[in-house]
């Protein structure tokens, strides 16, 4: 490669990179696209690949079906020995040529195959069942639905896919016609807008799964910066889409008073049972659990021996402490309620003082509601409580 290139390290994968990608602030496709910034997600991406199948589980492939110079795919090629074969994909043909040298300098090679076509035409050649894939990732630019189609024809039975939404604006509601024209649901432009946006795109690859008779169901999900991630399993069941329904909801929300509920019909009242004010309604979206605990007692078990070796081959502590913090947020989350509150939220709202978590966490539990912080906002929390029990609760204080 020539001097435009240089390799850097993530995790335990020696990476080649177009330089100007490590000192640009926006990631260039030309010539190649990185995105340095993204080596958080890529981190978490590794641990959850890498405990989301029994370790008996034999034969397991990987596709990175928008590979770019190959960052994700050669860390799994290089760090989850369980998976024998990697595919990577992308247009760009000076990229592939990138992935496959690093490949080389990993001793991955063998273990690689290389394509350089569209991702759908690329996608469409795997779609007979004995040539899916264990696990597929998608991280386009942009929005994925255009591509979810082709992605659930590909992955095995009982695999996973793993999905980036970087059109944010468009899921945290700020274009709500796009959303539903993209995502089948609308949004909700509020302090928990990203709890929202993950839910709508979950929902609509549960949607469009449905139709070819798999069941889709989330196992990790996170928003950090400019996207939105989520880890779907893929089960061939008609059985089970048919009961797709008994996850799928809508949230109502009142601006004028803070107070939300969510149903899994549409409401007939469209009057805050709080205030008598008019709500906002959002949705159609997934409202049940969206972590695997087991997965996340795995992943964190994995980070903790991945910390006690001692940062070898340059992996970053302050990713892994926060990888860390991650998966202890999301194992002991009320996922189950498809929104949070934010912590400002009540004094903003009533004039009052704004409490930290950790004292709105100690009165609610004497109050007897359950309570847990949320993996979508450092100053966010879940409860069973209303917004009402909120408000007597913490007016108490």
């Amino acid at each position: 490669m020539s001097s435009s290139w240089i390799s850097i390290i993530e995790g335990k994968t020696q990476i080649l990179v177009p330089s100007a990608s490590i000192y640009q602030s926006e990631p260039s496709k030309y010539p190649a696209f990185f995105n340095t910034a993204a080596r958080f997600n890529r981190d978490i991406s590794i641990f959850l690949y890498r405990n989301s199948f029994d370790k008996s589980r034999k034969n397991l492939s990987f596709v990175d079906s928008l590979s770019g110079v190959g960052s994700r795919g050669l860390r799994v090629a290089k760090e989850i020995p369980q998976i024998q074969s990697v595919i990577l994909n992308d247009y760009n043909s000076i990229a592939l040529q990138a992935s496959k040298a690093s490949a080389v300098i990993n001793d991955v090679f063998h273990k690689c195959k290389f394509s350089n076509k569209e991702v759908c035409s690329f996608l469409s050649n795997s779609n007979i069942w004995d040539n899916r894939s264990s696990i597929i990732d998608l991280d386009p630019f942009g929005s994925p639905s255009p591509y979810i189609d082709c992605l659930l024809r590909s992955v095995e039975n009982e695999g996973i896919i793993s999905v980036t939404a970087t059109d944010t604006a468009v899921l945290l509601g700020v274009y709500p016609h796009v959303c539903f024209r993209k995502y089948y649901g609308l949004p909700i432009r509020s302090k928990y807008s990203l709890e929202v946006g993950t839910r709508l795109l979950i929902s609509n690859i549960a949607l469009v799964a449905s139709r070819f008779d798999l069941f889709a169901f989330p196992i990790f999900a996170h928003a950090y910066r400019n996207y939105i991630r989520v880890y779907c399993k893929i089960v061939k069941s008609a059985k089970k889409a048919n009961r797709l329904f008994e996850n799928l909801g809508y949230v109502q929300h009142c601006f004028n008073c803070g107070n939300r509920n969510f149903f899994k019909e549409i409401p007939i009242v469209t009057t805050c049972s709080n205030c008598k004010g008019k709500t906002h309604l959002g949705g159609q979206m997934w409202i049940r659990e969206i972590f695997d605990k087991d997965l996340m007692d795995r992943s964190i078990l994995d980070v903790r021996n991945r910390l006690a070796e001692g940062q070898p081959h340059g992996s970053c502590k302050k990713n892994l402490e926060l990888i860390q913090t991650f998966f202890f947020v999301a194992k002991n989350e009320l996922d189950n309620i498809p929104f949070h509150y934010l912590n400002d939220e009540y004094g903003k709202l009533f004039k009052r003082q704004t409490l930290p978590l950790s004292k709105i966490f100690d009165l609610l539990q004497q109050q007897g509601y359950r309570s847990s912080p949320t993996i979508f906002s450092n100053y966010g929390f879940k409860t069973e409580a209303s917004m009402t029990d909120i408000k007597s609760v913490l007016d108490k204080v």
